[in-house]
C-alpha cells in the first residue's frame, strides 16, 4: 500500500529533510483517495518517508520492510544477514552499513543513486528525482517503450538511477562511502529427479509457501481469474486448513463479460461458488471522468513503466474502493512456472513480451530516426548450450517478472499491499530445476492444480477490454493526436516519425471494416484455435508483424508526458 524513499547522508545535513520527504510523499499519493498520514523518520544519518503506510510495515531501529515475509526471520533487519523469502522491498541499516534488498522475483523494483554526499534508494523513480532536484532523460528507454510498452530491462527514465536486480542487494559501506552488490540468483540447471519426484518437490514448495503466509484473510482479497494461477492459490489455501469463509475473491472486467461463457469473469464466479467463497465482480467500463484524467493518474501512479491501461479505464475506482473499505492487501497469482512452446529466438522474445523494434515491419528502421541502440544485458542473453526453453524461462524470470509484472504491481501498491506466493524463492528454485517438458506450457504446475481444484472449466477469454479498442476510442484518439503534435513530443522525436504515426491513427468508427482491424481480429481467433507450433512457424517464416499506430502513439504519449512529469518533479522541492 506504500512507496518509500530511504536516504543516507555522508555528512551531517542542515537541510529540512523532513519537510522535503513530506512533500515527496504527498506528490506520490493517489489524487482520488484521502490517504493515511505519511510515515517520516529522520534519525542520525538516515531519513525516510513512506506514503500511505499500513500496519503491515515492519520497522526495527532504522530498518524498514514494505511487504510480507514468507516465514519467520528474526534477523530480517540486520545488514548482511541471510536473504529472507517473501514479497518485499527491504532497507536494513546498521552503524557502518546500509543494505537494500529486492525479493526473489524483483516484484518491487528498487532504484538507487549515489554521489559524494548522499545515497538515495526508493521504490519510486519520481521520489529520487524530486529529492535530487534534477532530471536527465535516458534515451535508451525509447526503443524499449516502442517495442514492448515497458522501460526495458534494468532501465529507468532517469539516466542517473540504477535498479537492483531480483534477489539481490546493494550494500553501502558508510566509512568508505562505496557500494558493493551481491545476488542470490540461480541458473536453470536441470536436476536428475524423475518427473514424479519433480512433481512432489514442487507441490511441497507450494504447500510450504502457502503455510508460511501469516495473513488475516478477513482483510485480504484474492483476485480470481478463470485460469490456473489464482485457482491454485485458492485451492491450496483451502487444503492447508485456512478458513475460506474469511476470504473474499474479486474479478473485474467489462460489464458484459460476466454473462459470456468461458470469460474470466464468468468462470471465476462459478469457481468461487463451487468453493463457497464470497465473490464480487467489478466492471472496468470507462469512468465518467474525462479520459485525460484517467491517463494522467495512470502515468502518475505507475510512473509510466507499462502501457497496460485497459484494465484501469474505470479511473482506479476498484482500487479506491478496496482501500476505502479497509482491504489491507491482495494475494496475487503472478508466477514463473514456465511459458509457451517456442521454436526460435524470435518466438522466445515475442512470447515473453521482449520484442525488439527490428522485429516489426514498421519499426525496423528505428535507428534511422536517431533512437538509441536496443540490446539485452549480458545476463539475459542466451548462454552456450542453453535450450530455447531454458532461455525463454530465464528471460521470463529476468525480464518479464521484474520489468512487466512488477510495473503492474506498481499501479496498485499506492492503494493496497500485494503478496505473490508463487514467486517465493522455494517455488522459483524448484521450477529452475525442472526439465523443459515440465515447464513448457506450465505443464507440471497445471497438472498439480488440476488435481487440487473443483471440476470447473477454465477460461479461454479475457474479461478486460481489448487495448486495441480502448486506444481507438474517439476521446483517446483525440488525446493521442494532440500529443503527437505537442512541443514535448517534438523535443524527443523526429517530426517525420510523428507525422507518420499521426496519419495512421484510427478511431473506433474509422477502424470498423478496415483491413487492419480485421487482421487483428483474425489474429486473436487464430491464437485460440491454431496450435502453438503453427503460430510460431508463421511468425518465423511467413509473417512480419506491424505495431498498431494507436498503440505506438500511446507509447509515445507515455514517453513525452513522463519526461514532463519528471522535469516538474525535479523542480518541486528545490527551494524547501
Amino acid at each position: 500500500m506504500s512507496k518509500v524513499i530511504y536516504v543516507c547522508y555522508r555528512y551531517p545535513n542542515s537541510i529540512s529533510i523532513a519537510n522535503r520527504l513530506e512533500t515527496i510523499c504527498h506528490r506520490l499519493t493517489p489524487d482520488n483517495i484521502i490517504s493515511h498520514p505519511s510515515k517520516i523518520l529522520v534519525r542520525e544519518d538516515i531519513a525516510y518517508g513512506v506514503t500511505n503506510p499500513t500496519d503491515s510495515i515492519l520497522q526495527k531501529g532504522n530498518s524498514l520492510l514494505l511487504g510480507k515475509l514468507f516465514g519467520e526471520y528474526s534477523d530480517w533487519w540486520k545488514p548482511s544477514s541471510a536473504f529472507p523469502d517473501g514479497s518485499f522491498a527491504l532497507f536494513r541499516n546498521g552503524g557502518e552499513s546500509l543494505e537494500i534488498l529486492t525479493d526473489p522475483a524483483g516484484s518491487r523494483t528498487i532504484w538507487y543513486y549515489l554521489d559524494q554526499e548522499i545515497f538515495i534508494s526508493s521504490t519510486s523513480q519520481r521520489a529520487i528525482t524530486m529529492l535530487l532536484g534534477s532530471f536527465e532523460f535516458d534515451e535508451r528507454v525509447i526503443p524499449w517503450m516502442l517495442s514492448t510498452g515497458s522501460l526495458g530491462p534494468c532501465l529507468s527514465w532517469h539516466s542517473k538511477l540504477n535498479s537492483i536486480p531480483p534477489d539481490s542487494a546493494v550494500l553501502l559501506d558508510k566509512k568508505k562511502w562505496s557500494i558493493a552488490s551481491k545476488s542470490n540468483t540461480s541458473d536453470f540447471t536441470i536436476s536428475d529427479k524423475s518427473d514424479n519426484q519433480q512433481e512432489r518437490t514442487l507441490r511441497e514448495a507450494m504447500v510450504e509457501t502457502i503455510e508460511s503466509l501469516k495473513l488475516d484473510l478477513s482483510t485480504w482479497i484474492l483476485p480470481l481469474s478463470g485460469g490456473y494461477d489464482s485457482r491454485g492459490l485458492l485451492s491450496l489455501l483451502q487444503q492447508t486448513g485456512r478458513n475460506l469463509e474469511e476470504l473474499k475473491t474479486i474479478t473485474w472486467g467489462l460489464k458484459s463479460s460476466i454473462h459470456l461463457r468461458r470469460t474470466d469473469a464468468y468462470v471465476a464466479s462459478k469457481l468461487a461458488h463451487s468453493l463457497k467463497v464470497c465473490h464480487q465482480f467489478y466492471h472496468t467500463d470507462s469512468s465518467e471522468e474525462p479520459a485525460h484524467n484517467i491517463i494522467n493518474r495512470f502515468l502518475s501512479l505507475g510512473e509510466g513503466r507499462i502501457d497496460h491501461i485497459s484494465a484501469y479505464m474505470d479511473g482506479f475506482t476498484i482500487w479506491k474502493m478496496l482501500f476505502e473499505t479497509g482491504v489491507q492487501g491482495v494475494i496475487r497469482g503472478d508466477e514463473g512456472f514456465g511459458w509457451l512452446e517456442v521454436s526460435s529466438p524470435l518466438t522466445v522474445r515475442h512470447s515473453i513480451g521482449c520484442a525488439f523494434c527490428t522485429d516489426f515491419a514498421n519499426l525496423r528502421n528505428y535507428q534511422g530516426f536517431g533512437f538509441a541502440d536496443q540490446e539485452l544485458p549480458q545476463n539475459l542473453l542466451r548462454s552456450p548450450g542453453e535450450s530455447l526453453a531454458q532461455w525463454r524461462d530465464k528471460l521470463y524470470h529476468g525480464f518479464r517478472l521484474p520489468s512487466i509484472l512488477s510495473s503492474l504491481s506498481d499501479l496498485k501498491l499506492p492503494y493496497v499491499e500485494i503478496v505473490n506466493p508463487w514467486l517465493s524463492r522455494k517455488v522459483l528454485l524448484e521450477v529452475r530445476r525442472q526439465p523443459d517438458h515440465l515447464r513448457t506450457d506450465k505443464f507440471l504446475y497445471r497438472k498439480i492444480v488440476s488435481s487440487l481444484g473443483p471440476q470447473v472449466a477454465y477460461a479461454t477469454r479475457s474479461s478486460i477490454a481489448s487495448p486495441r479498442n480502448v486506444l481507438a476510442s474517439s476521446d483517446i484518439e483525440e488525446i493521442l493526436r494532440e500529443e503527437l503534435s505537442s512541443s514535448c513530443a517534438r523535443d524527443l522525436f523526429p517530426t517525420s516519425f510523428l507525422n507518420y504515426l499521426r496519419k495512421g491513427l484510427k478511431t473506433d468508427r474509422q477502424a470498423m471494416g478496415t483491413k487492419t482491424l480485421k487482421s487483428s481480429i483474425f489474429e486473436d481467433i487464430a491464437k485460440r484455435i491454431m496450435p502453438r507450433s503453427l503460430l510460431n512457424a508463421v511468425l518465423d517464416h511467413a509473417y512480419s508483424p506491424r505495431l498498431n499506430h494507436n498503440l505506438l502513439a500511446f507509447r509515445i504519449l507515455i514517453i513525452s508526458r513522463m519526461n514532463t512529469i519528471l522535469l516538474e518533479d525535479s523542480r518541486a522541492i528545490r527551494h524547501q
